[in-house]
């Protein structure tokens, strides 16, 4: 399959020898630059709009409810702030990897590109592996639930588990009707609902320092808690690694823009900037909020407000008429998650219909006049919208949440070793004359410190062992730690199963092989080449 033919009549060699079964008009591990493809995509995305996506989808509401939880487990402002300076780092050696990548191939899919440079063959197994995880472990929209939640706490409303999942999938239809009728709207949307997350942000750390004034009653001692701010400190490891596993998910989200580097201009400078500065910025931010919360409270008080941790600062500086705010706030922040979260991943989406991985290639790959990925909005929100409308709220909810996070760790494993690989492959093989023909300047790649890329894949490696060392992690739920890595890797499993019925065990018994047949969309932006697979029988 080194040199794979472009249309679907077979080589004599294909029939002889069923050393594959697929036959690919492209290679889709080839990881060309953005010049060198054709395409329809506008590069819309500058500077601030690409730092935007990322700092958008980093801060959602859990900076807002997840600090509670944090001091539940360590017991002390030390230890947690010290636990969000690490969470920071590794979202930093994460954030420099993704860098690397996507200087080498800047191309729209993330990780999904990066996988399929690395690991190539078996042809489609990798892709198949990644398009389920998005698409069946994505969850992209299960924020919607909270922005649904917060909506009617901000009216001082109540409503049954029903109307929460009728508002959450209203919620869902908004977003995708922006982004599909709207496109450049939509962006202005998401830059406007990230300034206003870092206005939140700021706000909070401005009523910590008015604290620190000392003159209001209600806050008699501030940042007593910062004197001896170790003392109380949990000696139990499962205390610390239970909340590294909420802080590191607070993080997530540094990634976001590689998936969409087909629409940003100048795409290997805008991501290493735009990567660098969004999550340093969100990094700090997140450390100072939290000393804003203990500045405030102490470490009780805090671990017992719950997912009110904002209503209580709020309340104890400016009194409790403004709590109805802090609903209203967090429901934007959300809002502004989902926005950019189903923003990326719709192209994501595309690019697996583009490649004939989803059913009905030709209709998921197609584009609105202003470069939206309309059907492929359907994919991005299918997971969710089921777990929305049937899992009952509660412990199960949550466990999905945590199947879904411990997918993202073995994707992120593939993708570091990937980076290896491609490093080795690039030491003992010679650019392609296209490449040897580019000015020294276009060659120049970012490339990310081994041992920081070293640091990044033992954090992940930590994350996938402890879900089976019982004393690692506390029993906080009915449910045995070790069940949702096992349904997540369960679902890995059979992923790789139906690729392997679907492209090995189905073409040699039925004396077929799968011949793939490039067909162009019929949208508004004149169309682009979309892979539709086609049986073909071996006489």
């Amino acid at each position: 399959m080194d040199s794979p033919p472009r249309d679907p009549i077979l080589t004599a060699e294909a029939e002889d020898d069923l050393e594959t079964a697929v036959l690919l008009p492209r290679s889709t591990s080839q990881a060309s630059a953005p010049d060198e493809q054709e395409g329809h995509q506008r590069r819309h995305l500058g500077l601030l709009s690409t730092t935007f996506l990322i700092t958008n989808r980093m801060i959602g509401t859990a900076i807002f409810s997840t600090p509670s939880a944090i001091a539940a487990s360590v017991g002390s402002a030390g230890a947690a702030l010290a636990l969000w300076v690490v969470g920071l780092l590794l979202a930093y050696c994460g954030m420099f990897i993704w860098i690397e990548l996507g200087s080498r191939m800047p191309r729209s899919g993330g990780e999904k590109v990066y996988l399929e440079a690395a690991y190539p063959r078996p042809a489609m197994l990798v892709t198949t592996v990644f398009a389920v995880h998005v698409i069946f472990l994505g969850f992209t929209g299960i924020g919607s639930v909270v922005v649904a939640e917060n909506i009617l706490l901000a009216l001082n409303g109540s409503a049954n588990d029903w109307v929460k999942r009728a508002l959450a999938i209203a919620v869902l239809a908004a977003i995708a009707a922006i982004h599909i009728r709207a496109s450049a709207l939509g962006v202005k949307i998401m830059n406007v609902l990230a300034s206003v997350k870092i206005i939140i942000l700021v706000l909070i750390i401005l009523s910590g320092l008015r604290a620190l004034r000392g003159d209001l009653p209600q806050i008699p001692d501030p940042a007593s808690s910062l004197k001896n701010p170790f003392a109380g400190s949990s000696s139990s490891v499962s205390d610390y690694t239970n909340a590294l596993f909420k802080i590191l998910a607070t993080y997530q989200g540094w990634s976001n823009a590689a998936y969409v580097l087909d629409e940003v201009r100048n795409p290997r400078q805008v991501l290493k900037i735009a990567g660098i500065v969004g999550v340093v910025g969100v990094g700090l931010l997140y450390i100072l909020t939290n000393i804003s919360y203990f500045i405030v409270a102490t470490p009780e008080e805090i671990s017992k407000t719950g997912v009110t941790v904002v209503a209580l600062l709020i309340g104890k500086v400016f009194g409790h008429t403004m709590l109805w705010a802090t609903a209203a706030l967090a429901a934007l922040s959300s809002f502004g998650n989902l926005m950019t979260a189903s923003f990326t991943m719709s192209r994501v989406v595309r690019e697996f219909a583009r490649e004939g991985i989803v059913p009905h290639s030709v209709f998921f790959a197609s584009l609105t006049p202003s470069g939206s990925p309309s059907a492929a909005f359907l994919l991005v929100f299918l997971s969710s919208t089921v777990m929305i409308l049937f899992i009952p709220f509660g412990s199960v909810y949550n466990f999905l949440l945590d199947v879904g996070q411990y997918a993202i760790a073995i994707i992120n494993i593939l993708v570091v070793i990937g980076l290896f690989i491609i490093r080795r492959r690039e030491r003992h093989d010679p650019p392609p004359p296209s490449a040897q023909s580019r000015s020294p300047t276009d060659q120049r790649t970012f490339r990310a410190w081994t041992p920081v890329v070293a640091l990044f894949f033992l954090s992940q490696i930590f994350l996938l062992i402890t879900p089976f060392v019982p004393s690692a992690l506390g029993k906080d739920t009915s449910l045995p730690s070790w069940l949702y890595a096992f349904v997540a890797l369960l679902v890995f499993l059979g992923a790789v199963v139906c690729w392997f019925v679907s492209w090995e065990i189905l073409p040699r018994h039925g004396g077929f092989v799968w011949t793939a047949r490039e067909e162009l969309t019929s949208d508004a932006n004149g169309g682009e080449t979309v892979v539709v697979w086609e049986r073909v029988k071996i006489h």
